[in-house]
């Protein structure tokens, strides 16, 4: 759960193997004289240990080191369903899709709680409970198709578990009417969430109940809403999302018809959905907060309870930071930094996403000093220092705001926008505060938002401190994850627009940051600028001046001349500066008389 996957291995490696009969004394005499980690020696791995570090291993989606973990489990009888379900979840990960219907296939328990293909007869009981034992891998596996875009697979997995006896519950049935709606199958769509809550809804009408097919409503929003999504017919006249907002509301309206309550999700989707018109619907996307607030205020003990303790997580408000942070998306889009700034004021305790999404409406606006303002307030290093030594500290200094990179991606890219030198270096200062104070380190949007600053030119790129800094942020950029090529590409485009550039910086500099070509030695030894030409070293034989290597020229050059002391003659001098140059004294025959 911490990330220390290679520390569990290493733990559970040392644990006694199970079949090691000894007699584990773990008084506490013994537990005072044995070392910490021999401890571990003295303890023997169950299907919980096992299970536990399975899933570590299907977070990361190491599919072959879960694949030898349960080879084991199967040889010493400890694989139960859980190991299933986790080893599913290791294969989806990994994008391993045959591995996980192969495991499927091999290890779904039969509803009558008999012995399923593969599985351990002693392991593989049905428990008593209305979900069959791996409805959870198999919702797994269809997700995993879906957001793949394998739509068609997605749906083979829902006629699979029909035949295999395996009951879809409200998360199947969640999973596949996102990646329906996602693919504009909205029809489709509609009929599965009819279909959902008529089946769930037919076991039980408790109150309970229906709160669980509020995700199912909010995947198929979510779906119709996302970017790049078009309903099957489109309203005339109205544009394709106009059309997907319409129906949504229209979604609502039957959840509330079915006292199915909308959450703060769905009101949250459903302010992005209107803040994203063309012109953004603010107002009805603030009318729409104001009435479902009354429409789903939960019962008065349970409302008043959570005022007292100052929690509107839950609730539908105004205030509350989700519902909130929405509101100043959708006003940032509209350019009314006032309303913007309302939204974010009636936050009680904002946290990053909120300012970052107020920094971006400033930034929307043309209001990059209110911006600049808002960060100085809520981002402050040593404010936040003290407040992590002394919690005492919070009342005193007020609310202060770890920035993450987006924070910094929004003030950075805003202020390079404006191509003016004072704008620039502000933005060079921030860039090393989010390094050196914050030990925050850029992502592939900010790398790409400086480098296309620094290639498009403008005031800012040829100065030495500006290649400085993008030579800074290209070795940075060194270490992210990219798409193979992507990386090599970017460093080219830089080395074609410093390669001409005179400055010292990018001939100094240009071993340290790594962007010298792979022949070493060659490059060293080169001027950039032949490079980018082509040019090679070969002499020409051409001089500007004449001179000679004979003894006459040299007696010549040494000979005094009317009004100049011996040996510091101007030819001399000037022969000097050949020398000095590393020019020859091959004579080439000219005189002029």
């Amino acid at each position: 759960n911490c990330g220390l996957l290679d520390r569990a291995r290493d733990l559970f490696r040392s644990m006694r193997p199970k079949g090691v009969k000894t007699r584990v004394d773990l008084s506490e005499s013994v537990t005072q004289t044995v070392k910490a980690e021999d401890l571990w020696s003295l303890l023997q791995p169950n299907t919980r240990t096992y299970n536990t570090l399975l899933k570590g291993m299907a977070e990361v989606g190491d599919i072959d080191g879960a694949l030898d973990l349960a080879k084991e489990m199967k040889q010493t009888g400890l694989w139960d369903e859980i190991t299933t379900n986790t080893l599913v979840k290791a294969a989806v990960t990994a994008l391993e899709f045959e591995i996980a219907e192969d495991i499927l296939t091999n290890h779904t328990v039969t509803i009558n709680g008999e012995r399923g293909v593969g599985a351990n007869s002693q392991n593989s009981r049905v428990r008593k409970s209305r979900d069959h034992p791996n409805v959870e891998a198999y919702t797994e596996l269809l997700d995993g198709y879906a957001k793949s875009g394998q739509l068609e697979k997605a749906l083979g997995v829902m006629q699979l578990m029909q035949k295999r006896g395996v009951e879809p519950n409200e998360y199947t049935y969640t999973c596949m009417v996102g990646a329906l709606a996602r693919n504009n199958k909205t029809r489709q769509a509609r009929k599965m969430i009819g279909y959902a809550t008529e089946k769930i809804l037919s076991s039980s009408s408790s109150q309970r109940r229906r709160n669980t097919l509020t995700p199912t409503f909010n995947a198929f929003i979510s779906g119709i809403l996302t970017e790049n999504s078009s309903s099957d017919t489109e309203s005339k006249g109205q544009s394709s999302h106009a059309a997907n907002v319409l129906e949504a509301l229209e979604i609502v309206q039957e959840m509330q018809d079915l006292n199915i309550p909308p959450n703060v999700v769905t009101v949250t989707l459903l302010i992005d959905g209107l803040g994203r018109c063309n012109p953004p619907r603010c107002l009805e996307a603030k009318d729409l907060v104001q009435h479902l607030e009354f429409t789903t205020r939960p019962p008065r003990a349970s409302y008043y309870a959570d005022i007292l303790t100052d929690s509107n997580e839950h609730r539908v408000s105004l205030s509350n930071i989700k519902i909130a942070t929405a509101m100043i998306r959708a006003h940032g889009r509209a350019n009314d930094i006032e309303s913007a700034i309302q939204s974010f004021e009636r936050i009680p305790n904002p946290d990053v996403v909120a300012l970052n999404a107020i920094l971006d409406a400033c930034c929307r606006s043309g209001q990059l000093k209110l911006a600049l303002e808002k960060f100085g307030e809520y981002v402050s290093f040593e404010q936040w220092r003290n407040q992590i030594n002394d919690m005492a500290a919070v009342a005193k200094s007020g609310t202060t705001i770890k920035p993450d990179v987006v924070t910094y991606t929004t003030l950075i890219s805003a202020l390079l926008q404006l191509r003016s030198k004072a704008a620039t270096k502000r933005a060079v200062r921030l860039y090393d505060e989010m390094k050196k104070k914050w030990w925050i380190y850029p992502d592939t949007v900010l790398v790409d938002t400086i480098l296309t600053t620094m290639l498009s030119g403008g005031s800012f790129g040829f100065e030495p401190d500006d290649i400085q800094f993008t030579l800074t942020v290209l070795q940075d950029a060194s270490g992210l994850e990219w798409e193979d090529g992507q990386y090599e590409k970017r460093k080219k485009a830089v080395r074609s627009i410093l390669v001409g550039c005179s400055s010292e910086v990018w001939k100094n500099d240009e071993f340290a940051y790594g962007l010298q070509s792979t022949d070493k030695k060659k490059e060293a030894d080169e001027d950039p600028l032949f490079v980018k030409k082509g040019w090679n070293r070969i002499d020409s034989g051409f001089r500007l001046w004449g001179g000679g290597n004979t003894e006459e020229s040299l007696d010549w050059t040494r000979s005094p001349i009317d009004g100049v002391e011996d040996g510091k003659s101007d030819l001399s001098a000037a022969d000097s500066f050949l020398a000095s140059k590393g020019w020859n004294d091959i004579d080439s025959g000219f005189r002029i008389l």
